[in-house]
């Protein structure tokens, strides 16, 4: 299934899961070379240490490619969208120790290549404490048990999503300025995925599935799966 980046959501091109400070563009600690292929996702090293790290992605497949940084458990910690062919992005985040894969997308579709990698030392952002969590069903085509009631500014949610549909979902929060929040990344029917977003600000954030549907060719958005939802102030 292929996503595409609707003009009408203002979704930036580099999503940030805004948790402990995950994502940042301040300097880095140290630089990692990242290179996709068509069937490969290439590190110059495997093993990183804790702290703000650069991955220098460039993109030698054929196709325009994304790439993501995952915790073990298949959370994303960050990604970058959109890297044409023979391009380069650089993603920057804090990493505290554990266990890490990255993941690239030629043609922003299906599964991924992945790479593992550990990150070692001291240094990255500590867990947020979750406050609550919210379990639902995604399905063809929308969010059933989705609970987005009296989220107040600061609060941290962990999503924990079963796609109980025929055909891969996504559950991607953007900001009230059209930013990415966060996002569980695109799951297969009968699988559980999940993200924890801590919510930074109060106004209005949409939530949207933007894969595409391919017997009509229209991103499920356009099919149903999207609407919003308000944060308060604390």
């Amino acid at each position: 299934m292929k996503r595409v980046n609707l003009s009408f959501t203002g979704a930036a091109l580099v999503a940030c899961v805004l948790v402990a400070g995950s994502c940042t563009s301040g300097e880095a600690d140290q630089t990692v070379t990242v290179t996709g292929t068509n069937d490969a996702c290439e590190l110059d090293s495997t093993e990183i240490g804790a702290g703000t790290v650069a991955f220098a992605f460039s993109n030698d497949a054929d196709e325009i490619n994304e790439l993501y940084v995952l915790k073990d458990n298949g959370d994303v910690v960050s990604e970058v969208e959109n890297v044409t062919t023979g391009t380069s992005r650089t993603l920057t985040v804090d990493l505290a120790a554990g266990d890490y894969e990255v993941s690239c997308k030629p043609g922003m579709s299906g599964d991924g290549i992945k790479t593992s990698f550990v990150v070692v030392g001291e240094g990255g952002p500590e867990e947020a404490t979750i406050d609550r969590t919210v379990t639902f069903d995604a399905h063809d085509f929308g969010y059933d048990g989705l609970d987005l009631d009296d989220i107040k500014v600061g609060e941290t949610i962990r999503f924990e999503m079963t796609n109980s549909g025929p055909q891969p979902h996504e559950f991607e929060v953007l900001l009230p300025d059209g930013d990415a929040l966060g996002e569980v990344a695109a799951i297969e029917k009968g699988e559980e995925g999940g993200a924890t977003m801590t919510f930074p600000e109060a106004g209005t954030y949409m939530f949207q599935c933007i894969l595409i549907d391919e017997e009509s060719g229209e991103p499920h958005t356009a099919l149903g799966m999207v609407g919003t939802f308000d944060v308060a102030e604390s």
